[in-house]
């Protein structure tokens, strides 16, 4: 596919010699590579005395690791209707492009990215790959999907991602974030970011008159004629609704950003990371 191309080049070309962030995260390793013993000395951790050895030693040793820098990244890509949209390039697409320069980051990285679709329930999985030959698949699969008529549930992926994700990981959400979202629990275990997709369109539509709207979740017609009056009730719900959104990522200590269709995702993607 043409377009896949075009974003795999691209992203790579941003990424050449300047990643997003050394490392995408604050995250250290558990330190489970075990590499020797020594001797207490104040200011060690307590929690890695070993008891054994200290007993027999009749003077306190702890165990030395390795630290383990490798992360786990997982990057979702949330499926909805209202992705299908764009007045200066597709929601759809500027969502490949993320996903594209997220998993290139991670894997410059030598970090292991594993890749799940999701709108009500699992979509498609990529299993946890370090391969940066598996991101063209993921960008052709992101542009190839039909979003129409499908919807997030927010309640299933934060259910979906906690039982199935063991080790404490860093979660790539992408999407616009429409529906009803709930990830008080998901963030208390795992680091979570919210990439938020927008057209500007969307959030200041220049309509006036009588249209043949098409709901793109529901495929409802609507036929409104709209005026000032309804445009600004329209735009209070939005800001009202956007405003109990990131609220709640800041409770959650969700770190988020929103990427509108005519900007360029990569440096609001370094900010977020920072």
């Amino acid at each position: 596919m043409k377009r896949a191309k075009e974003i795999i080049i691209k992203s790579r070309r941003k990424l050449f010699g300047q990643n997003i962030g050394n490392n995408l995260s604050n995250l250290k390793g558990n330190g489970l590579d075990f590499f020797e013993l020594r001797e207490y000395v104040y200011g060690d951790d307590v929690r890695r005395i070993n008891w054994k050895v200290s007993a027999r030693e009749q003077k306190p040793y702890i165990n030395v690791f390795n630290e383990e820098r490798e992360l786990n990244i997982v990057i979702s890509f949330l499926i909805s209707g209202s992705i299908y949209f764009g007045s200066k390039r597709q929601k759809q697409d500027l969502m490949a492009e993320v996903l594209a320069l997220l998993s290139f980051s991670a894997m410059i990285n030598y970090d292991r990215v594993t890749t799940i679709f999701f709108d009500e329930k699992i979509n498609h999985f990529f299993k946890p790959t370090k391969s940066q030959n598996s991101i063209y698949e993921k960008v052709e699969y992101a542009l190839s999907l039909d979003p129409i008529g499908k919807r997030v549930d927010f309640k299933n992926l934060s259910n979906f991602l906690l039982n199935s994700i063991k080790q404490k990981s860093i979660i790539f959400l992408i999407g616009d974030f429409y529906e009803k979202v709930d990830l008080t629990l998901l963030s208390k275990k795992h680091e979570v970011y919210a990439v938020i997709i927008r057209d500007p369109f969307e959030e200041n539509p220049k309509l006036f008159g009588e249209y043949d709207l098409v709901d793109l979740v529901s495929k409802n017609h609507n036929r409104l004629d709209i005026d000032e009056a309804i445009l600004t009730s329209y735009k209070e719900e939005l800001s009202k609704e956007d405003k109990n959104l990131f609220e709640h990522f800041r409770k959650n200590r969700i770190s988020f950003s929103k990427i509108y269709t005519d900007e360029e995702p990569f440096g609001k993607l370094k900010e977020m990371l920072k």
